[in-house]
């Protein structure tokens, strides 16, 4: 059989199936940007929330709000072994790999939006053979028949109404919040290893001094029980020496156990099992001085805690769905067109391949679906003022965790100093009755009295410096620094992505 030539078909009025589809394709697009016109204009006006929370210019309980927080905050106490732990948390934490992990897949999510936005380009290729034999019935064969196609596929949703730009904006904001709460949780992080190391240190403290006082107690012990087998002292005497020198060394064990928790917690937070305290035995002894309070201006502080950015973020992400639930209600467009090459074999002959354009336009409005769209704008509508009421929250609870900081760090450090004073009063006062009981001017009691106040104010002395340097911590953490240390430089790159188009 002769071999067929390439062929196109031909329409009405001469035009080829792409004029053909090109001229319908244009009546769809103009019938839509006229009927959408209207729509998209109140799309645009879809009101987008902002929180109205009045900042103070100051905070009340502090008087150096214009000087900024350090960003590496736990460096201002000047203890190597803490810097290292912070360094290794922030590094290696279960806690932010997972918050990183979660940044990356809510990226992905922000890829897959910003996709749709494009046309979907795809490849096809087919191919048949048929063999249909001899017909006994009708004594006549039929043809044997081989068909191959290749082609390419296109297609394309016009974001007239900007639904699909809302889209990638809320994935945008999507992963702008996971950034921010990876942040958070770094920051949560090191303030834990901080916390942690300071209450073990002081834990470590106070059983250091308590040992100490234990082994005056029982040297006291030692010389009554002396005295009374001289006869200057009574059974009494060695009774009440024996209970303060037990009662000291009772309250050894919890500390130790205070000190072992410490360290599995810090083990934890640095990823490290191995990790133990022998390295840090050497501070014990040092009193580590708690810096001043720098809070800077409540304003500043939004840009710094990670989970009003957080917050703030997922505002912006309700925002734009909002004005996506708002495009549901307007027509969209949709394009598609096939290319390709077909080709067709008849017993054997090759009948050629020929060309082949599909191109098909589609407009798709809401007319009834039982009140769907309106749900959909409903429940968006309620995302954003739950988003919003969200964000002002975050607010104003960052502002009462610096001030509440404030206030806390400044009663804990005038209580630290009236201690500090207690302590030594206390122990010119013991080292006076120690020197007058070896004279015998006193008897026991006023010893013991005396050994039993010292004891109370070098523990409540320790607590307080302890609790001193964690209320510091928990300022910082309010504060809501530090994260920044870790931040990678951002190097603009030629694949560096493009901006999306204004929603309106």
């Amino acid at each position: 059989m002769p071999r067929l030539q390439t062929f196109h078909l031909l329409t009405r009025n001469g035009q080829t199936p792409l004029q053909y589809a090109e001229r319908v394709v244009s009546i769809v697009m103009g019938a839509a940007l006229a009927a959408s016109v209207a729509l998209v204009l109140t799309g645009c006006s879809t009101e987008v929330l902002t929180p109205s929370v009045d900042l103070p210019s100051n905070f009340s309980a502090s008087t150096a709000s214009e000087m900024e927080p350090e960003a590496a905050w736990w460096e201002v106490y000047h203890d190597p072994v803490l810097t290292d732990l912070v360094r290794r948390a922030a590094r290696e934490n279960r806690d932010v790999k997972i918050a990183a992990e979660r940044l990356q897949a809510a990226r992905a999510g922000e890829t897959v939006s910003r996709s749709w936005l494009f046309p979907s380009v795809g490849a096809s290729a087919s191919g048949s053979d048929r063999s249909s034999g001899y017909s006994s019935a009708t004594k006549q064969g039929y043809p044997d028949t081989k068909t191959t196609s290749a082609g390419l596929d296109v297609s394309w949703e016009l974001d007239l109404s900007g639904r699909l730009r809302a889209g990638a904006a809320a994935a945008d904001a999507d992963a702008l919040a996971a950034e921010h709460s990876m942040r958070g949780v770094r920051l949560l992080v090191m303030s834990d290893v901080v916390s942690n190391y300071f209450t073990l240190i002081g834990a470590q403290r106070q059983v250091a001094t308590l040992r100490a006082i234990s082994a005056m107690q029982d040297e006291t012990l030692r010389l009554v029980v002396a005295r009374q087998q001289a006869g200057l002292a009574s059974a009494f005497d060695v009774e009440r020496a024996q209970t303060d020198a037990l009662s000291a060394r009772a309250q050894i064990p919890p500390l130790e156990t205070q000190v072992a928790v410490s360290r599995h917690r810090i083990a934890v937070l640095i990823a490290d099992q191995s990790f133990n305290t022998a390295n840090i035995q050497t501070s014990i002894s040092d009193v580590t001085v708690v810096p001043e309070a720098k809070p800077g201006q409540p304003a500043e502080l939004l840009q710094r805690r990670p989970d009003v950015l957080a917050l703030m973020a997922q505002l912006d992400a309700a925002n734009a769905r909002r004005k996506q639930a708002a495009a549901e209600w307007f027509p969209r467009l949709f394009l598609d067109a096939s290319f390709g090459r077909q080709g067709l074999s008849l017993n054997g002959a090759d009948l050629g391949v020929a060309r082949f354009t599909n191109v098909a336009g589609l407009l798709a409005m809401p007319l009834f679906n039982a009140g769907r769209t309106q749900a959909i704008n409903d429940a968006a509508e309620s995302a954003q003022k739950e988003a919003l009421l969200r964000a002002e929250d975050g607010i104003v609870r960052a502002l009462e965790d610096v001030e509440n900081a404030l206030v806390t760090l400044t009663q804990e450090r005038r209580r630290a100093g009236s201690l500090q004073l207690a302590a030594a009063s206390a122990e010119a006062a013991q080292n006076r009755a120690q020197s007058l009981y070896n004279r015998g001017q006193i008897d026991l009691l006023p010893l013991l009295d005396s050994q039993r106040a010292r004891l109370a104010a070098r523990l409540n002395s320790n607590e307080s410096n302890t609790r001193l340097l964690i209320d510091s911590v928990q300022l910082y953490k309010a504060l809501g620094g530090g994260w920044q240390v870790f931040e990678q430089p951002v190097t603009p790159t030629a694949a560096t992505k493009a901006d999306l188009p204004p929603l309106s």
